[in-house]
């Protein structure tokens, strides 16, 4: 491997719109127990990288965030929740997977990076706590909240709808970056 990247959906923690690009330029992980805590891991993404990988978002015409990524271990579904986490880490996007991956590719010696989609905002809540169904049991529990509050549904569309603009513009970013990914010196390595 020359490269690990981190791909896949993020809450923006910044103002921003579904189906925007985050991309890194570092990542840390937070912990929530009664609030919020900051673990030392912070790695530092691939300038060049980042760089190579916003003209792939140019070329698109698409719009890029640029920032720093935070991770959790848990869902936040609630935008006062996601509201804090920006106050604590400044960062703009949030994700449950960069952070772990990134320390696998500093203990590997590899250059890291962060390209992520927008699937939803900061001032939204998701239609429910989805930390249901990450537990063991949490599936029935999970169903007893949807069935008790038949409200959320509509949510779940919703999220459905933002989540299939993320996936297509993650997409159409990716079939573009491997159309010049290896043309470009700032992504071969």
């Amino acid at each position: 491997m020359s490269l690990v990247m981190s791909t896949g959906f993020a809450c923006a923690l910044v103002p921003a719109q579904v189906g925007d690009l985050i991309v890194g330029t570092a990542v840390s992980s937070a912990h929530i127990e009664s609030t919020w805590t900051m673990k030392d891991d912070r790695v530092l993404c691939d300038g060049a990288v980042c760089a190579g990988l916003l003209n792939v978002a140019q070329d698109l015409g698409l719009v890029a965030r640029v920032g720093a990524v935070v991770s959790s271990e848990t869902v936040v579904w609630q935008a006062e929740e996601k509201r804090r986490l920006h106050q604590l880490t400044d960062a703009t996007g949030l994700d449950m997977e960069s952070a772990a991956v990134a320390a696998v590719a500093q203990e590997r010696g590899l250059p890291m990076a962060i390209v992520r989609t927008v699937s939803d905002l900061v001032d939204e809540d998701l239609p429910l706590d989805f930390n249901l169904f990450l537990r063991p049991t949490g599936w029935i529990k999970g169903m007893q909240s949807v069935i008790g509050r038949p409200s959320s549904i509509v949510g779940l569309n919703r999220l459905r709808k933002q989540s299939q603009v993320a996936a297509d513009r993650l997409t159409e970013w990716f079939q573009h970056y491997a159309k010049t990914g290896s043309e470009s010196p700032r992504l071969s390595r």
